[in-house]
């Protein structure tokens, strides 16, 4: 008897998360003909793996909106790109660099209340990539910020039923916990 519910548990999860894991799947497996197989960009890769399957969760939480995500990614840009050009002079290993580097993003994303893990991953595939240049960074940033969006619509408008088109503009509010209780209200 626990075996045949077990099954049946296993079957209904598997036939909800698999849309959602193909969209992320495609996702990440679509950027990477645009770049080479260099280890930041794989690097780069997994961080966008992550951020796919968490943006394709169909709860509205602070942490699974797009508004954290795309200001997380951009904490990781920042203080990974400031901590290059600020330190060009400065020889330093790469373990002290990602030490630096990976407690000033997880700071800001503290401080800021836009936690996102994947976004510190991110900040050490930018410092990974000091040779390619601004340009290459702000080419793979958006890239990655606008597949991220895609993500989200495509989880939208094929997958959740109960997420709506025209709810998708609460991706980019700031959501509080009064907010949550809310909006899972509206979505029953």
């Amino acid at each position: 008897m626990f075996i045949t519910t077990f099954l049946k548990k296993e079957r209904k999860i598997w036939h909800r998360r698999f849309g959602p894991s193909l969209i992320a799947g495609i996702a990440v497996a679509i950027i990477t003909f645009f770049f080479e197989m260099t280890a930041s960009n794989i690097v780069m890769f997994a961080s966008l793996g992550a951020s796919a399957a968490i943006l394709t969760h169909k709860y509205i939480h602070k942490l699974t909106i797009l508004r954290t995500v795309i200001f997380a990614y951009f904490i990781g840009l920042f203080v990974s790109l400031s901590f290059v050009y600020l330190t060009k002079s400065i020889a330093l290993t790469f373990p002290v660099t990602a030490l630096i580097v990976v407690t000033l993003t997880t700071l800001g994303l503290y401080l800021f209340n836009v936690f996102h893990p994947p976004a510190v991953s991110a900040a050490l595939a930018f410092i990974m990539m000091e040779n390619g240049g601004l340009r290459e960074d702000l080419t793979i940033f958006f890239s990655v910020i606008i597949l991220l969006i895609l993500i989200k619509v495509l989880t939208y408008i094929f997958y959740y039923e109960n997420l709506e088109m025209h709810k998708i503009k609460q991706e980019f509010k700031k959501v509080e916990k009064k907010e949550v209780k809310k909006i899972k209200r509206i979505l029953k």
